[in-house]
C-alpha cells in the first residue's frame, strides 16, 4: 500500500479519529490539529509500518500518544483520565471503528449487486460530482427520472446495507 492508500484510509477513518481526539482532549481546535498531526505522522511514516492488517489500531495509537503528548506538555489542564478509562474509550471506539468497517464492507457488496446503469448514475453523480441536471444529459434523460432513480438507489443501498450488516451480527 503506497501513500495513496494511507489518505484513502484516513479520509475514511478521518470523523472517527477526530472524534476520539476530541474524546481525549474535549477542545475543537486541539483535536483538529492533533488531527492534522497524526495524518502528517501516517503518511511520513507509511512504509516503515509494513503491511498495516489493522489501520484504525495504528492510527488510534498514534493518536493517544500525540493527545496525551499534548496534554502532559500543556500542563494547564490536569490529566482526568486514568489508565482504565482510556482503555474504556478505546474499547468503544474500537467497536465503532469494526462497526464502520462491517457496513463499508456491506455497501461495497451492495454496490456490486446494483443493475449496471444505477452504478453507471451513481459514477456520474456522485464520483464524477455531476449535478442530476448534468447526469440527465449524459444519460439523455430527464432529471426528474434521474431524481426518482438516485432516491430509489439510495433506498435500496440502505436496505441492503441494513440487512447484510444484521446478518453479520454487527452492531
Amino acid at each position: 500500500m503506497g501513500s495513496e492508500e494511507a489518505t484513502r484510509l484516513l479520509l475514511q477513518h478521518r470523523k472517527l479519529l477526530f472524534a476520539y481526539l476530541l474524546a481525549l482532549v474535549r477542545d475543537h481546535a486541539r483535536a483538529e490539529d492533533l488531527f492534522q498531526e497524526v495524518s502528517i505522522v501516517v503518511l511520513r511514516r507509511w512504509e516503515d509500518f509494513g503491511a498495516v492488517r489493522d489501520f484504525w489500531a495504528l492510527a488510534r495509537e498514534i493518536a493517544r500518544r500525540r493527545a496525551l503528548a499534548a496534554l502532559r506538555q500543556g500542563g494547564r489542564e490536569p490529566l482526568l483520565l486514568s489508565d482504565a478509562a482510556l482503555d474504556a474509550v478505546d474499547r468503544g471506539f474500537d467497536a465503532v471503528a469494526a462497526g464502520a468497517e462491517d457496513r463499508h464492507e456491506a455497501l461495497r457488496d451492495c454496490l456490486k449487486a446494483l443493475p449496471e446503469l444505477w452504478r453507471r448514475i451513481l459514477r456520474l453523480r456522485y464520483w464524477s460530482d455531476l449535478s442530476v441536471s448534468e447526469v440527465a444529459s449524459r444519460l439523455s434523460r430527464s432529471e426528474n427520472t434521474v431524481s426518482v432513480t438516485l432516491n430509489r438507489i439510495r433506498s435500496r443501498l440502505a436496505d441492503c446495507v441494513r440487512g447484510k450488516v444484521r446478518l453479520s451480527g454487527a452492531p
